[in-house]
């Protein structure tokens, strides 16, 4: 018999896994194949950048109906589904003779991937982990983030020996027999069956005495933060090399400032995942946002590779502060019964708007005269946001003090 700290390490790896597994539908992951995939379709990369967004965009809608089967049917019975799609989707790509076939395949690599495979790792760990749910929470925002950066580093490194479209069906079935081996772990664990104990039944109906218009104003403070986190993150890492060129950088250094931004988001959220067990929830959403401002603001002061270095770092742990805490408030705020539901939603919410960021971003520097003075702009989401967090009444916090004791 397991013991519960040997439990909660297993229930956290289990989720990391899942999450490395999304690595073929996340867009570090995908950008190894774009120059591969330009030159055997003969389409420009602007082509193909509208074909990912139209992708992605119509993966938007995935989290609002694969989170309500999650809770109806539990993780161990989506999983196969999901690496199934996942698999199908990275064949459909190495496959794909024309822009058409090559969305449709983009379609279903974000929707199991950016979408099927996070979801269900933190939804199974929100709900199988009670006690410093955020620090478990931010444990897995940190193994999951590094470990997707393993999908580029591995496939360029197997694309000139058996070239791309092969290593492209490789890391599809690579997912179905992790995903069926991550299966196997969840049922020994014997965390998802249908007849739960009664102290089972009470944890996971934690928030659910909460007024019914306190927990949606919990949802919308969450998905409102993340989704401004999301768009305004997304922008400046897509356009980075632009943003840092202006300020006076070489293509070379800006490329390298995504090492201190992985490095430090890392770090950030196993600190803020043992904060929010132990801080009013209520600041937490506002000092994301800070966080965020700072970020941004920071921006207009590099003027180095130095200053550069800090700016990613700034961006890095924005990213990571609200990526490390919304998991842990969803569950505090809504209650876990539900929850996958509820995380599919604001899932959607925040593809939508790391889908558009890059392109409206580029529209706002064209207008503004510059990307620095479109950074300066944003600001305003990140403080309307904080703004909205603090004024807008929530549930209350007798749920947090449950959760941080041991």
């Amino acid at each position: 018999m397991a013991t519960p700290q040997q439990q909660r390490r297993s229930i956290i790896g289990t989720g990391a896994v899942l999450i490395a597994l999304s690595g073929p539908g996340q867009t570090a992951g995908f950008s190894v194949f774009v120059d591969p995939l330009t030159e055997n379709l003969d389409v420009t990369r602007g082509q193909l950048t509208f074909a990912y967004l139209l992708g992605t965009l119509a993966a938007s809608t995935t989290g609002t109906w694969l989170g309500r089967v999650i809770d109806r049917r539990g993780v161990a019975k989506v999983v196969p589904g999901v690496a199934l799609g996942l698999c199908l989707a990275t064949v459909l790509a190495a496959l794909s003779t024309h822009l058409v076939m090559l969305t449709v395949a983009i379609y279903g690599l974000r929707s199991f991937g950016q979408t099927g495979m996070p979801l269900a790792a933190s939804v199974f760990v929100a709900k199988n982990v009670v006690h410093r749910r955020g620090a478990a929470l931010g444990l897995l925002t940190a193994l999951g983030g590094s470990t997707i950066a393993l999908t580029p580093f591995i496939a360029a490194r197997v694309i000139p020996r058996i070239g791309w479209q092969a290593t492209l069906i490789l890391e599809g079935v690579v997912v179905v027999l992790m995903g069926l081996v991550m299966v196997g772990v969840i049922r020994r664990l014997r965390l998802e069956h249908p007849h739960a104990d009664e102290q089972e039944i009470v944890d996971r109906s934690e928030a659910t005495d909460e007024p019914r218009h306190l927990r949606r104003n919990g949802f919308l403070v969450v998905t409102f933060g993340y989704a401004t986190t999301g768009f305004v993150s997304t922008a400046l890492a897509f356009h980075q090399i632009a943003v840092l060129g202006e300020r006076g950088l070489s293509a070379a250094a800006a490329a390298t400032n995504f090492l201190p931004q992985s490095v430090a988001s890392a770090l950030v959220a196993l600190v803020v995942g043992r904060l929010v067990d132990r801080v009013p929830s209520r600041i937490v959403v506002p000092f994301s946002m800070l966080t965020l401002m700072v970020a941004v603001l920071s921006l207009t002061f590099v003027n180095s590779a130095v200053g550069a270095v800090g700016f990613g770092i700034a961006l890095g742990s924005a990213a990571a502060t609200m990526a490390a805490s919304e998991g842990a408030l969803l569950a505090r705020w809504i209650g876990r019964e539900t929850l996958g539901t509820w995380r599919g939603r604001m899932t959607s919410v925040m593809v939508i708007s790391t889908a558009i960021a890059p392109f409206v971003f580029s529209l706002l520097a064209d207008w503004a005269g510059s990307y620095t003075s479109a950074a300066r702009l944003v600001v305003v989401l990140p403080v309307i946001s904080g703004v909205i967090a603090i004024v807008t009444p929530l549930p209350s916090d007798r749920h947090r003090v449950r959760d941080s004791q041991a």
